[in-house]
C-alpha cells in the first residue's frame, strides 16, 4: 500500500471553526495515531432517517497519521443499526483482502462495538441480536474475525471520528454501491475542504 497524505497528529478539525468555541477535550476529541506497528481504521455510518437513505465510510491510517485509503458506500434504504454493522463488515472485508493485521478499529456507535466485543469473547450470535437481517451481518463479521486475529475495537466520541463521518455522508450522495479510493483519487470536494494539517 502506498502512503498518500500526512494529517497532523491533532487529527481533523473542520476549517473555519475556532477550537476554543468547539470546547474540545484534547484527550477525547482528537484522533490519535495507533501504537508503532499498528494501523487504525475509523468507520462511521450516515442515515437520512431511520429507515432512510443510508451509507457508510471509513479511513485507514498508519502510526504516523498517513492515510492509506478511504472508502464510502451507498446502501439505499436501511436502519441505523444496519448501516453501522455494514460499515464494520466492509472494514473487516478490506482488512482480510489485503491480509492486514495489528488493527485498531474505532467507531462512534457504541452499541455495535459492544456487540462485536461480546461476539469476540464467545457470546452466541442469537444472544446479540434477534433480528434476522442483523444476525446475518453479525455472522459475516464473525467469519472475518476468524481470519483477523489481531483486531481490537474501540468506541470513540463523534468528534474524534470526523473524517469517517464525512466519508459516510459522501456515500449518501454516491450512486455506486462501493468505492475504495486513494486520497489522490477523491474529487476536489468536501473532504479536502474540511481537512487541514
Amino acid at each position: 500500500m502506498q502512503i498518500l497524505i500526512q494529517l497532523g497528529m491533532q487529527g481533523l478539525i473542520p476549517q473555519g471553526l475556532d477550537r476554543k468555541a468547539m470546547k474540545l477535550d484534547t484527550k477525547q476529541d482528537y484522533w490519535h495515531p495507533p501504537p508503532q506497528g499498528f494501523l487504525k481504521f475509523n468507520i462511521d455510518g450516515a442515515s437520512k432517517g431511520n429507515l432512510g437513505i443510508s451509507s457508510f465510510g471509513g479511513v485507514l491510517r498508519d502510526e504516523n497519521g498517513c492515510l492509506l485509503f478511504i472508502f464510502h458506500c451507498h446502501l439505499g434504504r436501511a436502519t441505523n443499526n444496519m448501516e453501522e454493522l455494514m460499515a464494520l463488515e466492509q472494514c473487516l472485508e478490506f482488512l482480510k483482502q489485503d491480509n492486514l493485521q495489528n488493527i485498531i478499529i474505532e467507531a462512534d456507535f457504541e452499541l455495535i462495538i459492544n456487540s462485536i466485543k461480546r461476539i469476540s469473547c464467545g457470546t452466541e450470535l442469537e444472544k446479540v441480536s434477534k433480528h434476522w437481517r442483523l444476525l446475518q451481518v453479525f455472522q459475516w463479521i464473525q467469519l472475518h474475525l476468524l481470519c483477523l486475529r489481531t483486531v481490537s475495537f474501540t468506541h470513540v466520541r463523534r468528534m474524534t471520528n470526523k473524517l469517517a463521518d464525512i466519508l459516510a455522508n459522501q456515500g449518501v450522495l454516491c450512486t455506486k454501491s462501493r468505492i475504495k479510493l486513494s486520497w489522490q483519487e477523491m474529487p476536489q470536494n468536501i473532504l479536502r475542504a474540511h481537512c487541514h494539517n
